[in-house]
């Protein structure tokens, strides 16, 4: 069920807006240098994760202005912001689970708190706030550009600038994506396998909570 009060829901997300502002630039500080953190995955996800949630807060304020405090509050359109929501949470998830506790990215409090609200903050915007059951099975193919495109980067960056690592000597986002190791292709397609799922889940749960499937029992 979505929140039916646009004040609440904008002093939500201008809470989640902050913690992301607040913990951004001394998290980016942590790596190598500004321009090799802007090149790392999660951190470019986590500025899609904060422009989406800026535009969120300025359609919120207009709509909350224009309609008053009860009803559903103004969102983002779901066929980019449910892809967005997901980038971010596997985004967090991957560095708390795998990069930090395996010394491959930044270790600081503001690191670790960002990565956290990658995770928190879209999924408390989506369960409380944002439309359900508008998004296609066909849009999964359109948010894979992005990892696809990273995956492009992601090679040719070793070989443009070989010398400059993202955090310590950690010349890749993602260490199983060392494109010199001979495990590469598996390593790839896994790491498009875990997208995909997780793309694909996404719309089903939001099917699940706009209550297609019961409406279609019910039909039956």
């Amino acid at each position: 069920m979505i929140l039916r009060n646009r004040l609440l829901a904008l002093l939500i997300r201008l809470t989640i807006f902050v913690v992301y502002a607040v913990s951004f630039g001394p998290y980016l500080a942590e790596f190598t240098s500004g321009w090799a953190g802007l090149g790392h995955f999660c951190v470019e996800i986590g500025i899609v994760g904060m422009v989406m949630m800026a535009l969120e807060i300025v359609f919120n304020l207009i709509d909350l202005i224009r309609h008053g405090v009860f009803g559903v509050p103004a969102g983002p359109y779901m066929p980019i912001g449910l892809m967005a929501n997901v980038f971010c949470v596997l985004a967090g998830t991957i560095y708390l689970t795998y990069l930090l506790p395996g010394g491959f990215a930044p270790v600081g409090t503001f690191a670790i708190v960002f990565n956290s609200a990658l995770i928190v903050g879209p999924l408390v915007d989506w369960l409380l706030l944002e439309e359900k059951g508008t998004v296609r099975y066909a849009h999964v193919f359109n948010g894979m550009l992005f990892p696809i495109l990273y995956h492009v980067f992601g090679y040719f960056r070793t070989l443009i600038w070989d010398q400059t690592p993202f955090y310590g000597t950690q010349m890749y986002a993602f260490p199983f994506l060392d494109y010199h190791n001979p495990h590469i292709v598996a390593a790839s397609f896994a790491f498009f396998g875990i997208i995909l799922a997780a793309l694909l889940l996404s719309v089903f749960l939001n099917d699940v909570f706009a209550g297609k499937f019961a409406s279609l029992k019910d039909e039956e």
